[in-house]
């Protein structure tokens, strides 16, 4: 009796860890755990030291706070694959607080054992189907950018799902759990939170209407504690970062960082000729525009953060020109429409997300109708701004997103993940508040001709059965789609990741060896042409090497920075054109058959005249070394 009252008691807990579980095994047992994109394998660089040689806490794309405390497990112990672990923990921690808070909440909707019991099944099935369908992809092949959605989602779903009956002490303390989570989301991916803090906040809006009387003291202080406490938090986390990267040369290159940014990923490199003007007039010559646009600006030290922030501003100004705001705007309506309302055959579509988001939009449109706390009219006014509210808020940010140009799925499905997490719980709110009114009436839904023949004569209480009837009816046939959605979408995701997956581990076959090769030479250096090394992602548990790498890539997001100037320092390196030169064990690797004539053209425009000697080719790369040529002829051997 003893064992069955703790398994009754634990039930919960249990039924989370079997989700978690079977989740695990299938996804494991099917797939390798990837890091979706070189980005995170540069991050796992860094902080396993890699890199550098060392465990690094400044790990430019995290904030400090995040990056120090990973930085330390692999102080402790350098040979686990901590990143992966924890961007692992992450997401199955996010999912794990959702699918227990839904059990928690079908427990106060069903008095009936039998219905309980029913209820949670289709709620563990449907959520299940969902995750397969939906989230392995990025579970499989993990990205930063999603882990901090994830996370961002799973706050925002507890904050809603909060009681709201409690006292404002008692309401806060239950939230110390969503703001701490919105913490970690902010220090995982600060850039992605600041994204999605606008819908947290909508989610807290939508919930503070939703009580009796809103604007009380002790209203105030539960909501506003809550969002304050989460801006302490963001405000604790974004100090802390300063103060760890407030040195002077940090500061420069996080300047740097933010103009290359804002000029690779939301701008267009002007061309040369049609733009010589400009580019004679900040001294950038054609060759050095060319490193601009292959990434290799690695190799020219004049490229700073001033010229960058110069190219930036003007290719802004030409878009500017070219797309005017107006016209900029409504053609980001119309991409925005595309990608909400069409279905699988267009190539602009999100489906299946967007269908899924519209049918979570219209059940918890139907769901608020059942309120009988209002008359019809202001149920259908307060449904409309709750959630005419909300979509504002969404189609706000998609705007800025696409009019900025920078929807990859990795954003995309991070916003319509949160999008369905609120409207998931708001569904779940007023579900349960209908189930509630029954309750308060006195008879529940289950009861017998006998009860039915009792009430007859009272309206009220028919009424608010009549409506927990057909709340019943919208939630289960919400629940049905979103299942057969996720399982007729699970084999186009199974057939879409197993080729994800099969082309990462092609791609990364050669990447393997030629990296097997430097390791081997472990006195030499290699500078790698950044497009013939941007096709290589990692294993996030397999073949594990945490020893410090004797290559690096000549651009990238890390370039230029104290980490990049570190790294070369232990190989001797202070300058990367001069070093090419005149080190003999330094060497530049590109793939098989690329153009070498930019790296000539470039060293002439800097008065050098050069030899490529081809030393070696390993896997489908090319290894050249270089030598200045003394009797001014240039050759390729």
């Amino acid at each position: 009796m003893a064992c069955k009252s703790f398994l009754k008691k634990k039930e919960n807990c249990i039924l989370t860890l079997l989700f978690l579980g079977i989740l695990l095994l299938v996804s494991a047992i099917r797939y390798d755990y990837y890091f979706d994109l070189n980005d995170d394998v540069l991050m796992k660089d860094i902080l396993a030291g890699v890199y550098t040689g060392d465990p690094e806490g400044h790990n430019i794309q995290m904030l400090w706070l995040i990056s120090a405390l990973i930085s330390v497990f692999y102080r402790v112990v350098r040979s686990l694959p901590w990143y992966g672990i924890f961007l692992c923990f992450c997401h199955f921690l996010s999912i794990g607080l959702i699918v227990h808070r839904s059990l928690v909440l079908a427990e106060q909707m069903e008095a009936s054992e039998k219905k309980l019991r029913l209820l949670k099944g289709f709620l563990f099935l449907t959520e299940l189907f969902f995750a397969f369908a939906f989230l392995m992809p990025h579970l499989v092949c993990a990205q930063y950018t999603v882990t901090c959605s994830m996370l961002a989602a799973a706050a925002a779903f507890l904050f809603l799902t909060t009681d709201i009956t409690l006292p404002a002490g008692a309401f806060i303390r239950k939230n110390i759990g969503t703001v701490l989570l919105v913490f970690l989301a902010f220090l995982i991916r600060s850039e992605m939170l600041m994204l999605l803090l606008p819908l947290i906040c909508a989610a807290g809006v939508i919930k503070w209407s939703m009580e009796k009387k809103i604007f009380t003291r002790e209203h105030m202080v539960k909501y506003l504690s809550v969002i304050g406490l989460i801006l302490l938090s963001i405000v604790i986390g974004q100090g802390t970062h300063n103060i760890a990267y407030g040195s002077s040369e940090w500061k420069k290159f996080n300047e740097f960082f933010d103009n290359r940014t804002e000029l690779y990923d939301f701008q267009i490199l002007p061309e040369y000729e049609a733009n010589k003007e400009f580019y004679d007039s900040i001294g950038l010559t054609e060759m050095e525009r060319e490193l601009l646009d292959n990434y290799n600006f690695g190799l020219d030290e004049e490229i700073d953060e001033k010229l960058l922030l110069k190219v930036a501003d003007y290719a802004a100004s030409i878009r500017q020109v070219e797309r005017p705001f107006l016209q900029n705007l409504l053609d980001s309506l119309k991409s925005d429409y595309r990608r909400m309302c069409y279905g699988p055959s267009h190539n602009e579509s999100d489906y299946p997300w967007n269908y899924m988001v519209i049918l979570a939009y219209v059940a918890v449109f139907v769901l608020s109708l059942m309120d009988r706390e209002k008359r019809m009219p202001a149920r259908i006014g307060f449904a409309a701004l709750r959630i005419g509210f909300l979509f504002a808020v969404r189609m706000t940010l998609w705007l800025w997103l696409i009019m900025r140009d920078r929807v990859p799925v990795r954003i995309s499905h991070s916003m319509y993940f949160m999008e369905l997490c609120i409207l998931f719980a708001f569904g779940l709110i007023l579900w349960m508040k209908v189930k509630e009114a029954v309750g308060a009436a006195g008879k529940p839904e289950t009861s017998g001709e006998a009860g039915r023949q009792e009430n007859a004569g009272t309206g009220q209480t028919a009424a608010v059965i009549r409506n927990s009837r057909i709340s019943s009816v919208t939630a289960i046939i919400f629940l049905t789609a979103v299942l057969l959605c996720s399982v007729a979408a699970l084999p186009f995701t199974i057939r879409n990741l197993d080729l994800d997956t099969a082309e990462k581990a092609e791609r990364n076959q050669p990447y393997q060896e030629l990296y097997q090769y430097f390791r081997q030479q472990s006195d030499d250096f290699y500078f790698i042409d950044v497009y013939s090394s941007v096709g290589y992602t990692e294993k996030m548990f397999v073949d594990v090497d945490n020893s410090l790498a004797n290559y690096d890539i000549m651009g990238g997001w890390a370039c230029k920075s104290p980490l990049q100037r570190k790294k070369l320092a232990a190989f001797g390196i202070d300058n990367m054109e001069e070093a090419l030169l005149a080190q003999d064990h330094v060497y530049y690797v590109q793939e098989k058959g690329a153009d070498t004539l930019w790296l000539i053209r470039y060293y002439m425009d800097h008065g050098k005249e050069i030899t490529l000697t081809l030393e070696k080719e390993v896997a489908g790369f090319e290894i050249y070394s270089l030598q200045e040529e003394t009797e001014g002829t240039v050759k390729i051997k």
